[in-house]
């Protein structure tokens, strides 16, 4: 935890993502928005000590101006779609870390979390986590007060919770995962890091823009069943490099992921759910996986 604490660039990049849920600050005449003033900062110290440089910099302005039009109901619906794609596309590239001159931070390396487990690797990824809060902050839709985050949760409770369970269930079975209750020392850097730079990026990418993206787009109710088995599928995909059975309990997670967002069209839930996931794996099963004595 002290590795990314003392990178003011990536802690001005949590805070602008935390910041993501706050209303505007008006003081005087001006209208100062929290997240947006922790991103400029994030950049800039991103910069000044080799995090980020001028290629990457420049992306990262250009997929926030294509998200900004591609969100613009003003904007004819084929130039939407048309910088949607173009936005997707280099979302895509920045959290697979295709893009240059990304110096993403090494948090650990090689650590044995589990007896029967692979070693395991953390990187806080400053790519993907620009990604999660431009898509959060330009494209999702979010609650605007704690009372709507309450009634999402009383209407979702029982699906994140279900869904969690045959996850669970479902690795028990394949053997992908055992039981393996434990307490490891990095789990809180383990919950900064996976909440905030990975469950938000992935699902303000996979729900929050491609499944919204399609439900808006496709003819109801077709298009929401669409919607929803493209988002899941596309998310199993993305983790082709851990192999098919990866892939399949991905595309699992996927459908349950899309199923909770798909009742509010919220993202808050769709994170909750991925994220509650994530760490009842890290903490009660073997991990990353099991891969025998």
């Amino acid at each position: 935890m002290l590795k990314l604490l003392s990178s003011p660039a990536y802690v001005f990049l949590i805070l602008a993502i935390v910041c993501a849920w706050l209303p505007v600050v008006h003081w005087g005449r001006l209208s100062i928005r929290p997240w947006l003033v922790c991103f400029a900062l994030a950049l800039c110290t991103a910069l000044a000590t080799g995090v980020l440089g001028f290629v990457g910099l420049l992306l990262v302005l250009v997929l926030a101006l294509v998200l900004s039009g591609a969100s613009c109901d003003r904007l004819p619906k084929v130039l939407r779609l048309a910088l949607g794609v173009v936005a997707a596309l280099l979302a895509l590239a920045l959290a697979m870390h295709k893009v240059p001159e990304f110096s993403n931070l090494l948090i650990f390396k090689g650590v044995q979390l589990s007896a029967d487990a692979p070693p395991f690797t953390l990187y806080a990824n400053f790519d993907k986590g620009i990604v999660g809060l431009l898509l959060l902050v330009l494209f999702c839709r979010k609650v605007t007060s704690f009372a709507e985050l309450k009634v999402d949760f009383r209407r979702s409770c029982l699906f994140v919770f279900t869904t969690i369970l045959l996850l669970c269930i479902a690795g028990v079975l394949s053997q992908f995962f055992r039981f393996d209750l434990k307490l490891p020392a990095a789990t809180a850097v383990f919950v900064v890091v996976n909440l905030l730079l990975t469950c938000v990026a992935e699902e303000a990418f996979f729900r929050g823009f491609v499944q919204e993206s399609l439900h808006r787009l496709s003819s109801k109710p077709l298009g929401s069943v669409l919607a929803v088995g493209a988002s899941a599928l596309l998310f199993g995909l993305a983790h082709f490099a851990g192999g098919v059975m990866y892939m399949a309990l991905a595309s699992l997670a996927g459908l349950g992921y899309a199923l909770v967002y798909q009742q509010s069209r919220r993202i808050e839930m769709a994170i909750l759910v991925h994220f509650g996931f994530n760490l009842v794996h890290f903490l009660c099963f073997t991990y990353p996986m099991y891969v025998g004595a």
